[in-house]
């Protein structure tokens, strides 16, 4: 059940997401490992497991997650004092090979590392990438509440058609200002839910080896949505979600009752 993906991808996070403090310039940037210290940057490069939870963190140019790094921000809070770790990526965001992204955090779909209530919890992050987020052969990528100005490019990635180390792509809650793009994907699971696409939807050849993989639900596309080559094929599956709103037209495998609204 997604319930129980979501405990397990907390608990997951957290252990991640320890370490200790980085130094920085106040330019160019790069972290190979531990806290992200607050400040602006004008370029941020990610080389070893980073994590945004102590102050925020604004990155005026691109931000780029090299082969085998990890950033994870998943440290929410409202009014906070100081100011909630957020992160804010003026340009893109790329991730490269076997790299992972966990950027984001809200209180029902993925409760905040740092949420001091029981279930659900009560914080939530503001996330933005003012540009394109893409990832290229990635491990792991999961994006909630999130803010994307330009498109979203998922080619290829997820560490194999296993559940081994239940690897993942994940996509909740996030308003995205161009195309959602994911083909090749091969993990334990994939799945997006209530997002808004201002354009399209590409969703060709990704296979999990979760048979309720694929899962798409509650979105709302104003362009078309595209689906071919998946297995599964997509399907709300158990996450008690219901069908998305798509404006222009439904193709190929997403052309399916229950799938979409009619």
């Amino acid at each position: 059940m997604m319930f129980e993906k979501l405990i397990y991808c907390v608990n997951a996070v957290v252990l991640l997401g320890a370490g200790g403090s980085s130094a920085w310039a106040a330019s160019d940037a790069t972290c190979s490992g531990g806290t992200i210290t607050s400040g602006v940057y004008s370029s941020l490069n990610i080389t070893g497991a980073c994590t945004v939870d102590k102050g925020p963190v604004t990155v005026l140019g691109n931000l780029t997650v090299l082969p085998g790094g990890s950033l994870v921000a998943v440290v929410g809070g409202f009014g906070a004092t100081p100011p909630s770790p957020n992160l804010t990526v003026d340009g893109n965001l790329d991730v490269q090979a076997n790299g992972t992204l966990v950027l984001g955090c809200e209180p029902i779909a993925f409760i905040c590392a740092n949420d001091p209530g029981p279930f659900p919890g009560i914080y939530a992050t503001r996330e933005t990438v003012g540009g394109n987020l893409t990832a290229e052969n990635a491990y792991q990528v999961v994006v909630h509440h999130t803010a994307i100005g330009g498109n979203v490019t998922v080619s290829g990635g997820g560490g194999g058609v296993s559940c081994a180390a239940f690897q993942y792509g994940d996509f909740e809650d996030d308003t995205i200002g161009g195309n959602l793009t994911i083909t090749g994907w091969q993990s334990c699971w994939l799945g997006f839910f209530r997002d808004t696409i201002m354009r399209n939807v590409n969703f060709n050849g990704n296979v999990t080896a979760d048979p309720d993989g694929n899962e798409i639900a509650n979105n709302t596309i104003l362009g078309n949505l595209n689906c071919s080559g998946n297995n599964p094929t997509p399907h709300t599956g158990d996450s008690v979600g219901g069908p998305s709103t798509v404006v222009g037209n439904t193709n190929g495998q997403c052309n399916s009752p229950g799938l979409i609204l009619p």
